[in-house]
């Protein structure tokens, strides 16, 4: 069974994108607009800043899997609305329920090395050999992974999996075993050291906390390449990031957590698609006073979750969800009427300051107590929710501080070190189980990945969640998953602020391409290849 170690990021569920504000002359912009089909010398864009090596494999940061996404080739890939299709494969068969088959296309890495069986097989292994691999949980049914021929892979797990394509789809960047062995895994990712993959681009330079630069294969085959360098970013913050978009010193970003500050940059165009990103609380439920379910509950009556996306969020970018499972992943796998009447019956925690009182009443802190709220600094959202959620409590007697740290200090944040968290969690592909592998498994408690920031376990939910990955029939998947929710909502060990959208901000002169901004493409794909001049 799966000890269900970590997982990160993803983010859209459709293609459906729409211009969302912007004051500039380019807001007309959308993402649905075909653009030109001619090249241009050179990208800017911008991401924030990310500690350690730039392979994903390893360093678990959705900065790098974008960044590391177009110069390698997945053996499967994420297409339209998160359908898995074929990548680097040309097809994919399965044979038995517990068997996988990919025939290999003939592409060449960007030093003009042909990709071989031996080098997707070696790839695959990293997922479960590489000493910092946070993708072990989901390669540790895998039985076997073999190359019969030359342009064969053949993947044996131990159980039936509902999800394993889509977690092909993420972890498996294949990368050149030659050179991959003679860096060594401890310098790879490094300066002078990067990975070579097959995409679109290579690596041409790297300064941490400063940049990253691209320039195209010479030997990849697929869609042209728009631009022929991209040279990426590295801020300290969002708001930095978007005085270099309105200077111009780049020219778009995605992955940002507040639009605000992007929304009235003369010239920029702001687009966006449907989200499964999910902002939430955690409460160390290891440590007193939160270790009480009462001042759990407590806690999240006293959280004006409409309120903080009504001053955080542009109108439409961000809803409310009743659960920590975005209601939109749950239809990825049930009838409407059947996710409405699962969500309808959980227990809810509506902002409401009387009954935050009455909760903390049955606690031993019936008249209050002193916490902290931690919070990454880069993420002016989330701070600013923090900052809201600090305020709300001192209306039930709980004075909590806002602790601020920088990405470098994350593992502070998730290694039971705060006693609240404000946060927020991406869905790696479109399947509850995303989310519910990386947050409330006990394997996520640290010293795993320290990604279950709540230190959450229950006995019945440890049981409950294996068994929804290693089932099958979706209606059946659907009414357990309806019993962990239910668990989980009961329990408090987090509670949703709400859901928000995928959006990216870009210069009025070029447009995103509807093929390639959705949230799975993004974080996983080569998303450059859509950004194209808007004439």
């Amino acid at each position: 069974m799966k000890k269900y170690v970590y997982a990160i990021v993803a983010l859209a569920l459709t293609l459906t994108l729409a211009a969302c504000g912007g004051g500039g002359k380019g807001a007309s912009n959308t993402a649905s607009a075909k653009g030109s089909s001619k090249s241009y010398p050179e990208l800017r864009w911008g991401f924030t800043i990310f500690p350690g090596a730039l392979d994903i494999t390893r360093n678990v940061f959705n900065q790098i899997a974008s960044i590391e996404g177009l110069v390698v080739t997945n053996l499967m890939e994420f297409g339209p609305g998160g359908k898995v299709q074929p990548g680097l494969a040309s097809s994919a068969e399965q044979p038995t329920p517990t068997t996988y088959v990919y025939h290999l296309r003939q592409m060449k890495f960007s030093d003009g090395k042909p990709v071989t069986a031996a080098d997707v097989v070696f790839s695959l292994e990293r997922n479960i050999t590489a000493k910092e691999a946070w993708t072990k949980s989901y390669w540790e049914d895998a039985s076997s992974i073999s190359a019969p021929n030359s342009s064969t892979v053949v993947v044996k797990l131990k159980h039936p999996d509902a999800v394993f394509q889509d977690v092909v789809a993420f972890t498996s960047q294949v990368i050149e075993k030659a050179s991959a062995e003679e860096i060594g895994e401890k310098e790879l990712g490094t300066p002078g050291h990067m990975v070579i993959g097959a995409g679109p681009w290579k690596f041409t330079g790297y300064q941490p906390e400063a940049g990253v630069e691209l320039a195209r294969n010479p030997y990849w085959t697929g869609t042209r390449q728009p631009a022929e360098k991209i040279t990426i970013s590295l801020f300290k913050t969002e708001a930095s990031e978007a005085l270099a978009l309105r200077s111009g010193a780049i020219e778009g970003v995605f992955d940002y957590l507040s639009p605000k500050i992007f929304a009235d940059i003369p010239g920029v165009s702001l687009v966006k698609a449907p989200g499964t990103t999910i902002n939430y609380i955690s409460a160390n439920t290891e440590a007193a006073p939160l270790n009480n379910v009462h001042v759990r509950r407590a806690l999240a009556y006293a959280t004006d979750a409409k309120g903080m996306i009504n001053a955080l969020y542009p109108g439409g970018l961000a809803t409310t969800d009743p659960t920590i499972m975005p209601v939109n992943l749950l239809e990825a796998i049930g009838a409407k009427s059947e996710v409405d009447s699962l969500v309808g019956s959980l227990p809810k925690y509506e902002f409401d300051i009387e009954k935050a009182k009455q909760e903390l009443a049955l606690s031993p802190y019936p008249h209050g107590f002193s916490t902290s709220i931690g919070v990454e600094d880069t993420a002016s959202n989330l701070v600013s929710a923090a900052q809201i959620f600090s305020s709300d409590l001192a209306k039930i007697g709980v004075t909590a501080n806002v602790d601020e740290v920088t990405p470098a200090q994350d593992a502070e944040l998730l290694h039971g070190k705060t006693q609240l968290l404000v946060n927020e969690v991406y869905s790696v592909y479109p399947d509850p189980e995303g989310i519910m592998s990386s947050i409330i498994a006990p394997g996520q408690i640290y010293p795993g990945s320290g990604l279950n920031s709540a230190n959450f376990r229950n006995a019945e939910v440890d049981k409950l969640l294996p068994e929804s990955v290693e089932t099958l029939n979706t209606t059946k998947r659907l009414q357990l998953i309806g019993k962990i929710l239910k668990t989980t909502n009961e329990e408090v060990p987090y509670w949703p602020i709400g859901t928000h959208a995928t959006f990216a901000a870009l210069s009025g002169k070029y447009v995103l391409s509807a093929s390639t901004f959705n949230g799975w493409t993004l974080l996983w794909g080569p998303w450059a290849l859509g950004v194209k001049l808007a004439s």
